[in-house]
């Protein structure tokens, strides 16, 4: 097993024992805050050192592999820009009179553009988890890309799109840890649409139920 292999297990045992802290803790305490920080560099860490270990996939003969190798980026760029929007979202609140920077808009950008090929990809080989993960995360890339374009931007839109970045980074940590898991527990394969696709779906129900909760707590009184 390589160095790279190794660190990147670690950080990703790391990531997934602390994410219960900040998922839980009271919001905008020290504890949520620290721990908040520790995932995000851990999510950080886990996107530069999962880049080299799919990119060692575009190197193999079968098409298949190659497939499945230009996925697995693409799920670093998607858990990556996720940890960032959630970061950023709250970071950049001060000047929410002013449009994204660039900061604010390659990530999106970028992960559009993956998005658009991963989709084309699955709808070519007739890969359903393929087309599924580029849908999602066109819509994804497009309600970033529309948040930073739009102005004024308001504390609760803030909170709001923090709330949706690090939810989403938080299911790839799961489905990660799922998939990770799925041959030994669950006796499934690593890509089986299942492992994959049901995380997303009930997270996405909770991240929307979380966001409608803060904006109807945010909410001035009439």
């Amino acid at each position: 097993m390589s160095l790279v292999r190794i660190v990147h297990i670690a950080i990703g045992i790391v990531a997934f024992v602390i994410l219960p802290v900040p998922l839980f803790a009271k919001k905008g305490s020290k504890r949520h805050v620290s721990f908040g920080w520790v995932y995000v560099y851990a999510m950080g860490a886990l996107a530069v050192t999962g880049v080299p270990l799919a990119a060692r996939g575009l190197f193999f003969d079968d098409p298949a592999r190659r497939a499945n190798a230009l996925f697995l980026l693409f799920i670093a760029l998607l858990a990556s820009d996720s940890a960032w929007m959630g970061v950023r979202a709250l970071r950049a609140d001060k000047g929410a009179s002013r449009g994204g920077g660039a900061l604010d808009l390659i990530p999106p950008s970028t992960l559009l553009a993956a998005s658009v090929g991963l989709g084309a990809l699955g709808l070519a080989r007739g890969v359903l988890l393929h087309a599924f993960f580029g849908v999602l995360g066109s819509l994804l890339a497009l309600s970033r890309l529309s948040y930073w374009r739009r102005t004024p931007r308001s504390r609760t839109d803030a909170i709001v799109k923090h709330i949706g970045g690090m939810g989403v980074s938080s299911i790839t940590t799961i489905t990660a840890f799922l998939v990770t898991n799925a041959r030994h527990v669950f006796h499934l394969g690593v890509f089986n649409v299942f492992v994959w696709i049901t995380p997303a779906v009930l997270g996405g129900f909770a991240i929307g139920r979380a966001q409608r909760a803060w904006r109807s707590r945010l909410a001035p009184l009439p």
